[in-house]
C-alpha cells in the first residue's frame, strides 16, 4: 500500500487509498449525482465519484496536489469561504478535514452543508478520535469534558500539551477530536437526521498512530 505523502500546508497528510467511508461515498455516486469533496486533497476521493460518473467540485484550501480530472475545482478555506446556492448537491464528502475546525467552525460547517444539500442528500464525513496513539494521555480528557457535559470535549487549543509524536509538526498547532455520539450531536444540532456514526480504523492509517481500533470516525447523515 503507498504511503501518505505529506501536504505543502501542514494539514496531515493526503490520503493514500480510499477509506471504508470514502469507499461508501463514491459508491452512493452515479451518472448526473452531483458531488462536492471538501478538502479533496490529492483528489482521490473525487477521481472515485467521477469515476461513477457523478457531476463533481473539488474543493480544497492548496489545489496544487489535486488530481481530478473533469471536476471543478474551487480554492477556499471550509467552511466561511466556501459559498453554494442551496440544494446544489446530492452528496458531500469530507474527510480529515473537521478535525482541523473550531467547535464554532464545525457548527456553521454542518449547516452550511445542510443547506448545500438537496433535501434528501447524504452528507460523509470522517475525523479524528481522541482514541489515537499518540493522543492517548488524553482520553480520559475527554472522556471526563463529555461526562460533564462540555459542548466540544474535543478541542484541544495546544496539541502539543497533549501529544509528543514526532509528526506533530506537520498539523495545526489545535486539534479537535471527535467520537461517534458527539460527532452525531453535533450534525443533528445543525439539522442533519444521523444514518450512521461509527469508530474504525483506516486502513491507510500510519501504524504509529494505532491504539484500539478507534482511532477514526465516520458518519453519514441526511438532509431533512
Amino acid at each position: 500500500m503507498p504511503n501518505p505523502a505529506l501536504t505543502r500546508n501542514k494539514m496531515g497528510w493526503h490520503a493514500a487509498s480510499l477509506s471504508a467511508l470514502s469507499e461508501a461515498f463514491a459508491e452512493a455516486c452515479g451518472p448526473g449525482v452531483r458531488a462536492l469533496d471538501i478538502g479533496s486533497g490529492s483528489g482521490i476521493a473525487a477521481r472515485a465519484a467521477l469515476a461513477e460518473g457523478a457531476v463533481v467540485t473539488a474543493n480544497d484550501i492548496d489545489t496544487t496536489a489535486l488530481d481530478a480530472p473533469g471536476a471543478s475545482i474551487v480554492s477556499a478555506r471550509f467552511p466561511r469561504e466556501l459559498h453554494f446556492e442551496d440544494g446544489s448537491f446530492d452528496l458531500v464528502h469530507a474527510a480529515s478535514v473537521f478535525h482541523f475546525l473550531t467547535g464554532n467552525q464545525v457548527a456553521y460547517g454542518l449547516r452550511s452543508i445542510r443547506r448545500w444539500l438537496r433535501p434528501g442528500g447524504r452528507l460523509f464525513v470522517q475525523a479524528a478520535t481522541p482514541y489515537q496513539a499518540p493522543f492517548a494521555p488524553f482520553v480520559a480528557e475527554f472522556e471526563r469534558r463529555k461526562a460533564a457535559g462540555l459542548q466540544w470535549p474535543g478541542w484541544i487549543e495546544k496539541a502539543a500539551a497533549w501529544s509528543t509524536h514526532k509528526r506533530l509538526g506537520n498539523m495545526p498547532s489545535s486539534v479537535h477530536l471527535f467520537d461517534d455520539t458527539t460527532l452525531a450531536r453535533y450534525a443533528e444540532e445543525a439539522g442533519l437526521q444521523v444514518e450512521s456514526a461509527r469508530l474504525f480504523r483506516r486502513a491507510d492509517l500510519n501504524p504509529s498512530l494505532f491504539l484500539d481500533g478507534r482511532e477514526t470516525v465516520a458518519l453519514i447523515a441526511r438532509s431533512v
